[in-house]
């Protein structure tokens, strides 16, 4: 990184004053590939195999989706809720499985499957309504079964008796995925911002109830205090929704900042809220962090301020440290 974020929009120009600095939790505070994503594939999977009796190899170790069909499809936006991920995997697998054999369809690449879902998300008609447009009826389960299904694999059977007070009705022996998670950042993490001159940080996630909860308890523990000043959940307003930014921003009274996330509907988010932005709200810029640096292009693209490769890499992405890095580099 060269002490440096990873990329800078040429010609940027900070907030001013910048103040705030609001994280996404998943795959940028706290990792989620062994949890959340993996998830994922298990629902999908047990849907395929177990509920459809669907064959493709797996007694050969194959498998039927992987992490990059995930992050295909968290690029593409309109899945930050697991529950509409696990709806879009389950349903389209099944169908490339069964109601696509043999044509064309089952053979197209799920890049091409995350490019037209991408292009129907942005005309405000992608995740889950794209899923029930495209996917046959007979591919796809009833949500609220996906969801408990959902539920089962990623909390397992004792967290989820703790957090929902009831056993798992599919999957009692499910030791829970949410068990695997860890986080992203140093302890000190915080405090460092907040030595660097940021005076209010927060939290716009995509989890919702429970998961909310356990992120913030993890975090509180690892950390030794609660640092966030302001927590915004999908159960008040969902990503990309530009309520969500400006629901933080108001409850921490905001003078300008940044948002760092890590997949399409966070980057939309600040997207969507410059594009409905008034004279009198703060700017925010957007950060993105990426996993794979074919992803940079992508949203370069897209309008990203920053793209960085960790999340303590938002300590160069403030505007004392872009001031000190012109002084460097005229000496």
């Amino acid at each position: 990184m060269n002490n440096s974020a990873y990329w800078k929009r040429q010609g940027l120009q900070f907030p001013s004053p910048f103040d705030t600095v609001f994280f996404d939790v998943d795959g940028v505070l706290i990792r989620t590939i062994d949890s959340f994503h993996a998830t994922d594939i298990a629902v999908a999977e047990y849907i395929a195999g177990t509920i459809c009796g669907l064959d493709w190899g797996q007694s050969e170790g194959k498998a039927l989706v992987t992490l990059k069909d995930v992050d295909a499809f968290k690029r593409a936006g309109g899945y930050n809720n697991d529950w509409d991920m696990c709806y879009l995997l389950s349903a389209l697998f099944t169908a490339k499985l069964r109601e696509w054999r043999g044509s064309s369809l089952a053979e197209r690449s799920i890049q091409e499957w995350a490019e037209i879902s991408r292009s129907a998300n942005l005309e405000g008609h992608g995740g889950r309504e794209w899923v029930d447009t495209v996917v046959p009826a007979s591919a796809r389960q009833d949500y609220q079964f996906v969801g408990e299904l959902y539920h089962e694999c990623y909390w397992g059977a004792a967290e989820l008796e703790k957090r929902f007070g009831h056993k798992p009705r599919y999957l009692p022996d499910a030791p829970g995925f949410v068990h695997t998670e860890s986080m992203l950042y140093a302890p000190d993490f915080p405090a460092r911002l907040r030595q660097a001159g940021i005076q209010h940080l927060g939290i716009i996630t995509g989890r919702v109830g429970p998961e909310v909860d356990s992120a913030l308890e993890h975090m509180e523990a690892y950390s030794g205090q609660a640092w966030w000043d302001v927590v915004v959940s999908a159960d008040l307003y969902a990503k990309p929704d530009p309520r969500a930014l400006r629901v933080a921003i108001a409850e921490v009274k905001a003078t300008g900042g940044l948002f760092i996330g890590d997949t399409a509907d966070d980057h939309d988010l600040v997207h969507n809220y410059r594009a409905t932005q008034s004279a009198a709200e703060p700017g925010i810029l957007a950060v993105v962090l990426i996993n794979e640096e074919k992803d940079a292009a992508i949203y370069q693209q897209r309008g990203a301020d920053f793209i960085v490769q960790e999340v303590e890499d938002v300590l160069w992405c403030l505007p004392e440290a872009d001031r000190h890095q012109a002084s460097l580099s005229e000496t």
